[in-house]
């Protein structure tokens, strides 16, 4: 597929995604912190919330604020997530779920000038993050699927770690030193997965004290500072093999959707459904702070000064400054949830996400502001 298949046309196809887990599992787009998935607008389609004219957008002309960059249809889906090594070369995934509870996924690379369809094995399914460190590429997503490729070119190399669950988030300090979690969100354990540069191995959280059943991001600093955020508030900190991973109390019910920072005392989490909520940790304790104007939030990525940029649902897209829990709402041009976002300094951010919160099957939309 060129970018000239990626056009704005839909048609019906079933909401519950692999495994069980609705979408909402990882959207702000339901109700409040019981983390009980809902369908959000009810009888709205994604055409329905499609404002351009089933042309491509694949430019991104930037001016003040947010401008848009991408539209695609139903070959596609909606954008999960969105990371680059350097502002030339930018990936971004995305999912639409199929009937039988199957899905297949999309991966398209910006250049720098446009969006370019990648391939992908025939198989692929439904991806939800992409991540890089170093020359590596991984990607992850639906049936436990995990991708990884050296260098920017070629094919790329199927994985599992023992699971057949959705894995949600992607963080490595070191090619050979990567992380993976996951889970379904409704009666399984979350798990994390590690990589040491030749094979996957899987750890289960049982009986967290946050019962929870998924862990939807996972971020850290070092090979032994890894924190992850999931389902009903978990969070979970890696400080090395003698103490593995530790469960932390978050201070929060709400599920957690997403964490980023820039050093072990500048950490962000972000979450929650009908209301936002904000987690930040100072290198002591994680504080927490509830905001009732902003419904939900899905996304963080933190510049190197610490200020954050967070995205969620109905286009929601706002900044928190370095120190702070309020978000400063933006006008991201778009009416579609936004779930990824990723920058980098002083030149640009992206924002990536489709109709999540609406029926299937899912449009998808990228942004960008420069700077």
């Amino acid at each position: 597929m060129s970018t000239s298949r990626a056009q704005g046309r839909t048609h019906g196809v079933g909401l519950t995604r692999h495994m069980g887990i609705g979408l909402c599992a990882v959207m702000a787009c339901g109700d409040p912190p019981s983390g009980s998935a809902d369908s959000g607008t009810g009888s709205t389609t994604a055409a329905e919330a499609t404002t351009a004219s089933d042309e491509t957008a694949s430019t991104g002309t930037a001016t003040a604020g947010w401008e848009p960059s991408l539209d695609v249809g139903e070959e596609v889906g909606a954008f999960f997530s969105v990371w680059g090594p350097s502002p030339d070369v930018v990936y971004a995934v995305a999912s639409q779920p199929l009937d039988g509870g199957l899905s297949h996924g999309a991966l398209m690379l910006w250049d720098g000038t446009q969006w370019v369809d990648q391939p992908l094995p025939e198989d692929a399914p439904g991806l939800n993050w992409v991540f890089g460190v170093g020359s590596r590429r991984f990607m992850a997503g639906e049936f436990g699927r995990i991708l990884v490729r050296d260098g920017d070119e070629g094919e790329w190399t199927p994985y599992d770690c023992g699971t057949i669950l959705p894995m949600w988030g992607i963080w490595g300090s070191d090619p050979d030193d990567v992380w993976v979690v996951g889970g379904d969100g409704f009666n399984r354990d979350p798990f994390a997965c590690h990589f040491d540069g030749t094979a996957w191995t899987k750890t289960d959280f049982e009986s967290t004290a946050a019962e929870s059943h998924a862990l939807f991001k996972v971020w850290g600093t070092a090979s032994d500072d890894v924190w992850a955020v999931g389902h009903e508030g978990l969070l979970m900190h890696w400080t090395g093999e003698a103490d593995g991973w530790t469960e932390i109390a978050s201070g929060t019910t709400f599920d957690l959707i997403s964490v980023w920072g820039t050093g072990p005392e500048e950490i962000l989490a972000v979450g929650g459904r009908a209301e936002a909520v904000v987690l930040r940790y100072d290198g002591t304790r994680w504080s927490m702070q509830q905001d009732p104007t902003v419904p939900g939030l899905n996304g963080v990525w933190m510049a190197a000064d610490g200020t954050a940029t967070v995205v969620g649902p109905q286009g929601r897209a706002g900044v928190v400054a370095p120190g702070s829990l309020m978000v400063q709402t933006e006008d991201s041009g778009t009416p579609l949830a936004l779930h990824g976002v990723f920058g980098f300094d002083g030149v640009e951010r992206w924002a990536v996400g489709g109709s999540l919160d609406m029926s299937p099957p899912f449009v998808g939309v990228a942004i960008r502001r420069q700077p």
